[in-house]
């Protein structure tokens, strides 16, 4: 999986129990074949293991793996992996964002970050009946963390939503109206690869969804 999108890659592992913390998953169908995972964790049958690194297709590597038991046998057991990756790409292709929007009125002054990023951190809403301003945390391509905003007022409830090391968002929807003569952003919700975050205002005017494959990242 080249590029900086998010992959999926469902596995099966026939395991037995050791006192290791420190192995490399081997693919071996066609298209993967060679390729590895370098992965640590607590040698038990449910919970979690880290990705923090990989060779071939999964060069550089970073993620999680959820796993339980799939089928228990005399042998050993089966194990189900639920793989979520990272893997930069670097043979010859560049990651860049595609910009999406603007949504909401004519007014105000246009905002940008100036880095490009590689994963968003944070992100904080001040809200009531519209959203007031919106502010986040991310890091740039070199490691380096960002901050961006606020952009907006300071009326209404703040809130600040906290992304997992693993987690990224999928999509941003919402809707833009008239809110005392001017147009805004009156209502925003965002949806990553673990839960539903909002919505913060009030849903009212003209809906928008941001544009994403199944396989981006926001």
């Amino acid at each position: 999986c080249q590029g900086c999108c998010p992959c999926t890659w469902p596995a099966y592992l026939c395991w037995r129990l050791s006192r290791h913390n420190s192995f490399s998953l081997v693919f071996e169908n066609e298209r993967l074949k060679g390729s590895t995972l370098q992965v640590m964790g607590v040698p038990v049958e449910c919970g979690e293991w880290a990705i923090v690194g990989g060779t071939g297709e999964f060069i550089m590597a970073s993620g999680v793996i959820y796993k339980k038991v799939h089928e228990r046998r005399s042998e050993g057991n089966i194990i189900e992996l639920t793989i979520h990756g990272f893997c930069p790409s670097l043979k010859g292709t560049k990651c860049l964002p595609t910009k999406v929007g603007p949504w909401g009125g004519n007014g105000g002054t246009p905002q940008d970050i100036t880095e490009t990023p590689k994963r968003l951190e944070s992100i904080t809403i001040r809200s009531g009946e519209v959203v007031d301003s919106i502010s986040f945390s991310y890091f740039d391509q070199a490691g380096q963390k960002r901050v961006a905003g606020p952009w907006g007022g300071p009326g209404g409830n703040l809130n600040t939503i906290e992304l997992s090391s693993s987690e990224f968002l999928k999509e941003v929807s919402g809707t833009f109206g008239t809110y005392y003569g001017s147009n805004v952003i009156t209502f925003i919700k965002f949806v990553t690869n673990v839960k539903t975050y909002g919505p913060f205002g009030k849903q009212n005017g003209t809906p928008f969804i941001s544009p994403c494959r199944t396989t981006a990242v926001l």
